[in-house]
């Protein structure tokens, strides 16, 4: 008797993609099991200086909004850190004397109108800058001639020329809107390629970074009449740098938002050592137009984040990432901060450092109302982690 061949029929295609797809859905309903039995543990930050009850508050955010695609959005100078990196690189460049073009634009980059009085002074910009010029030319030469920048700093050249101008940035704040004196610091660096300027802004970050800098000199001219207060040195506190890392740890993704330049803020806010190590994506700052050497020509595609250009650039650049929702915090110390300290409905807490504005201004308004609701509600009052050393009588407003 023949044996009979038993040939097995093919599985039919539309049973192995069922059966595909039962052994997926178990595997997402396990992984899903799981991770619901044991959440990611929250990762907190230390109190240490921070008030108890702005603490608390700022803790019970991160353990309500964490892995919920939430974002946070900063403001950099005086609220991420101590003084002003703007500041401290203006500082560091009349000290060195490194201003590539100066000889030739005589400090005049990034003014509407030369030739206008300048308020209290009486003097325009284009007289200050003359004179201005022809201290540099001359301190360039001594150095020229094989003199050090120590023995140049003891010239009359040299006292006159940081006096002044101290005087002329006094003024040119009198004188303009924001937005021509915001273009003018970083005007400075003119004529600099984006590396040459980087560099620069790095040598300048090293110089002026640590609590040991913060101090507040008086440069005054050897006739008397020109100078004033001057705020040395810029520090990224501890506290700054644990709550930032806390945030991003639990899934809230944070961001600067500044009126400071955005080449000069990512060169210490993108560090990893000396910084915070964010991703220059996650840094807003003032843009000039593109071109090979810098021009102080605000780029009039990007929306400028001064004022309510911080909220204009937060509802563009940022928000649509994250659904349309706005920030669940924001942290400011300034009347320029207040726009986007106010203006969101999922804004949780505005986080305001008290860095001793006068409280008839905006933001001095934001923090009586915190200080009456003992930080029991919306805005957050968190005194600055650090104060400048002085003999100078200066509130620094």
């Amino acid at each position: 008797m023949m044996e009979r061949n038993h040939i097995l029929a093919p599985v039919p295609l539309w049973n192995k993609i069922c059966s595909a797809l039962l052994v997926l859905f178990l595997c997402l309903f396990a992984v899903a099991y799981f991770h619901k039995q044991k959440p990611t543990p929250k990762v907190a930050f230390p109190q240490k200086a921070w008030d108890t009850i702005v603490y608390n508050s700022l803790s019970s955010l991160i353990d309500d909004c964490r892995n919920a695609g939430n974002y946070a959005v900063f403001d950099f100078d005086k609220t991420t850190i101590v003084h002003d990196v703007s500041n401290a690189l203006m500082i560091y460049q009349i000290e060195q004397l490194r201003f590539a073009d100066a000889a030739d634009h005589a400090f005049l980059d990034g003014i509407s109108d030369v030739d206008a009085p300048l308020e209290g002074i009486g003097l325009s910009s284009a007289q200050m800058g003359a004179v201005l010029q022809e201290e540099f030319r001359r301190m360039k030469a001594r150095l020229a001639s094989g003199e050090s920048l120590e023995q140049v700093h003891q010239s009359d050249d040299y006292l006159d020329f940081r006096a002044r101008f101290i005087s002329y940035l006094d003024a040119l704040s009198q004188t303009f809107p924001e937005e021509v004196w915001y273009a003018w610091m970083p005007g400075l660096m003119t004529g600099m390629t984006d590396p040459e300027a980087r560099s620069l802004v790095s040598d300048a970050i090293d110089d002026q970074l640590g609590i040991d800098k913060l101090k507040v000199e008086k440069w005054t001219s050897p006739d008397g009449k020109w100078g004033g207060p001057v705020e040395k040195g810029i520090y990224l506190s501890q506290e700054m740098r644990d709550f930032y890392r806390a945030l991003n740890q639990n899934g809230i993704d944070t961001y600067v938002c500044s009126a400071s330049l955005e080449l000069i803020v990512e060169v210490l806010a993108c560090d990893s050592l000396r910084g915070l190590g964010l991703n220059s994506d996650r840094v807003y700052g003032l843009r000039f137009v593109p071109s090979e050497h810098i021009e102080p020509v605000y780029d009039a595609a990007y929306p400028q984040p001064m004022f309510t250009g911080k909220v204009e650039c937060i509802k563009a650049l940022i928000a649509p990432d994250y659904g349309g929702r706005g920030p669940i915090l924001v942290a400011g110390d300034s009347n320029g901060d207040v726009a986007m300290l106010t203006s969101f409905a999922d804004t949780r807490h505005g986080l305001v450092i008290d860095v001793g504005r006068k409280p008839e201004s905006p933001i001095g308004q934001l923090a009586s109302q915190a200080r009456r609701e003992q930080n029991k509600g919306r805005y957050l009052l968190q005194p600055a982690f650090a104060k400048a050393q002085s003999d100078v009588e200066w509130d620094g407003i």
